[in-house]
């Protein structure tokens, strides 16, 4: 199941317009980012599917919280200070402080402002939790089932990049940690002359 093109489908119309109307993008626009973004979020997701510990959470979270309800108002839940605000705390599950640079790929991927990407990522990122809460429902699927869609996804858009880009800043999230972890104990242990 190709996630990716079956939430572009369910957006097309209404649901897409208002996101270019709330963003002041014309139709091209709003394709291209809500297209950036839905490959930025997915490969994140990808990365979190490969981590045995991380792709158990997200699948408690999408069986505690994401049931595809969301997906039968989608015009409805475009406009939502709740679907955003939602949003905001996937996107920082997934990207931890990575989450500005997430939108700025976007934002350079489609042609559109840092501020549209971000709106755009932070109204998708809970309709792409919704579709995958459906297709767990709807198929029975456990975490290994839910981690097989995620990984069956295509990674990258064209030729641009995005995903491989996606997916290298959610693989280190929490890489400056490390690099500081990494630093002191060289510091300590490293100089025995």
């Amino acid at each position: 199941m190709d996630i990716k093109q079956a939430i572009l489908d369910q957006l097309s119309g209404a649901a897409a317009e208002k996101i270019g109307a709330q963003n002041g993008l014309d139709g091209a626009k709003t394709n291209s980012a809500m297209d950036s973004a839905l490959t930025a979020i997915l490969s994140g997701l990808q990365q979190e599917a490969t981590s045995k510990k991380r792709a158990s959470k997200l699948d408690t979270a999408v069986a505690a919280d994401h049931d595809g309800s969301i997906l039968e108002d989608l015009v409805g839940a475009v406009g939502s200070d709740t679907t955003k605000l939602d949003g905001a705390k996937i996107l920082g599950h997934i990207f931890g402080s990575k989450s500005g640079e997430v939108a700025d790929e976007v934002a350079k991927d489609s042609g559109v402002s840092t501020s549209a990407a971000g709106d755009i990522l932070t109204t998708l990122a809970p309709i792409v939790l919704g579709q995958l809460g459906k297709s767990k429902k709807s198929g029975g699927l456990d975490a290994g089932g839910l981690i097989n869609i995620l990984l069956g996804q295509k990674s990258g858009q064209g030729d641009s990049g995005l995903g491989d880009i996606v997916s290298g800043m959610a693989g280190k999230k929490n890489a400056g940690l490390m690099a500081l972890l990494f630093g002191l104990f060289k510091m300590f242990f490293g100089k025995k002359s």
